[in-house]
């Protein structure tokens, strides 16, 4: 049995945010951070993001919110009403709270009727957790249908008030590099997919082919993590004797250690050639590469070390992304890119397309191969 992408929704908060707004939005925190802004965005080429806060640092809407938003477009594409459901999968990386799960919070949002949920929890990678989710449940014929929805908040956790108690500053008051990147690369939305056992009557549906997720934290140590004040997480936020105790050591800072990003470009392409060799896919016959990066940088130190070891992993021009006008918004992006590709037309029947999320929260790497197909067209996934 084969599962298709019928339909995609995207929800965005607010209006786009330009670089030079995002401190009325999250405010300056540290002596120095903002100094570091023009060097940041220069390399990772955002233009523009999204942020679910105000200028006041007063929450808009909730993540849940903002997921429910995007399921809805999606579901009103397809077809799909509040009872038609049957499953709802549901990931982020910091949920509006730690429990119940993400997927419940979504559920309630959205008032849909009785159905089954999965939370995914992690960071860019858990989008794809929660894709293969749905999808191998339609493909096996365990549900008719899925909608799986990814989203981020993360402006919430950058608001200067969150670093006014801090003292793991350095001795001019600025925070360590680590927190402070973070704040100007990551922004808030969310994006969805509708998976049914058949393609749309008419128009394009993806149908998904095969997709993997390979975890590389055997061999890794953390990169970007939450809930400690150094990687080794020799001391996490629960063994404070106070949450207010955690925050001002820096526990509860998201933090991305820049010294081991090189990897990611490792383990990224030492995977697209695991599944190469494989036999997964023909790099001759791929038509798009959508990725999700972190940066423009990111794209380029990918691009120059496939040059470098010879791998065939298209030209620049068949990667798609819409980090600079969108922002970074982690596991919802890939869902964000396919949905700007599918409603702009860009995606034709017999088009292959190579999806790649990479993850630098402990290093995982995910790959997805899509076949755009009509109802007429369509034939059964290769092994």
């Amino acid at each position: 049995m084969s599962a298709y992408i019928t339909a995609t929704g995207a929800f965005l908060p607010g209006y786009p945010v330009p670089n030079d707004e995002i401190e009325d939005y999250i405010g300056k925190a540290g002596h120095a951070s903002s100094d570091l802004k023009d060097l940041i965005l220069a390399n990772c080429g955002i233009k523009t993001r999204h942020y679910a806060i105000d200028k006041n640092q007063q929450t808009v809407m909730s993540n849940a919110a903002m997921a429910a938003g995007a399921v809805r477009v999606a579901a009103e594409r397809a077809g799909l009403g509040p009872d038609d459901v049957e499953l709802l999968t549901a990931a982020t990386t910091v949920p509006d709270l730690m429990g119940p799960g993400h997927a419940s919070m979504v559920h309630g949002e959205l008032g849909y009727g009785p159905l089954e949920i999965a939370t995914t929890h992690g960071i860019c990678s858990c989008g794809m957790m929660a894709l293969k989710n749905a999808y191998l449940q339609v493909a096996i014929g365990e549900k008719r249908n899925a909608i799986c929805v990814a989203s981020e908040f993360a402006s919430r956790g950058f608001k200067s008030t969150r670093y006014e108690d801090m003292t793991a500053v350095s001795d001019d008051g600025a925070l360590p590099m680590e927190v402070a990147f973070l704040r100007y690369m990551l922004s808030d939305g969310a994006g969805a997919a509708v998976i049914e056992s058949t393609p749309v009557t008419e128009g394009i549906s993806l149908r998904i082919d095969w997709i993997t997720l390979t975890s590389y934290a055997n061999t890794e140590q953390a990169c970007m993590y939450l809930g400690s004040n150094d990687n080794a997480a020799s001391k996490v936020w629960g063994d404070y004797p106070t949450v207010a105790a955690a925050a001002a050591d820096g526990a509860m800072a998201l933090r991305q250690k820049l010294s081991l990003l090189p990897h990611l470009v490792r383990v990224g392409i030492d995977e697209y050639e695991r599944l190469r060799a494989m036999g997964k896919f023909d790099p001759r016959r791929v038509t798009w590469f959508p990725a999700h990066y972190s940066s423009e940088r990111m794209k380029t130190l990918m691009i120059g070390e496939c040059s470098r070891r010879n791998i065939d992993m298209g030209r620049p021009e068949m990667w798609y992304s819409n980090l600079t006008k969108i922002g970074n918004i982690g596991s919802a992006a890939i869902f964000v890119i396919l949905d700007e590709m599918m409603t702009e037309g860009l995606i034709n029947e017999g088009d292959t397309l190579l999806c790649m999320v990479p993850e630098s929260g402990r290093f995982a790497v995910s790959y997805m191969h899509l076949t755009a197909v009509t109802a007429a067209s369509k034939s059964e996934s290769p092994v």
